[in-house]
């Protein structure tokens, strides 16, 4: 038995505009973490440290 799904034109362009922003989400985290990795990585340190002092 053959099958034939298709997807509507308003739902392709519904999960086109989803994964459009979804990849710039993400791409706008990433460079905040490129930016500022290294102060949320020290902060992060500080405060394990300040459980263990």
């Amino acid at each position: 038995m053959k099958s034939y799904y298709s997807i509507s034109p308003s739902r392709l362009t519904l999960y086109t505009t989803l994964a459009l922003f979804a990849a710039m989400a993400t791409g706008a985290t990433f460079a905040a973490w490129f930016n500022h990795g290294d102060t949320i990585f020290l902060s992060l340190i500080q405060a394990g440290l300040s459980w263990c002092i």
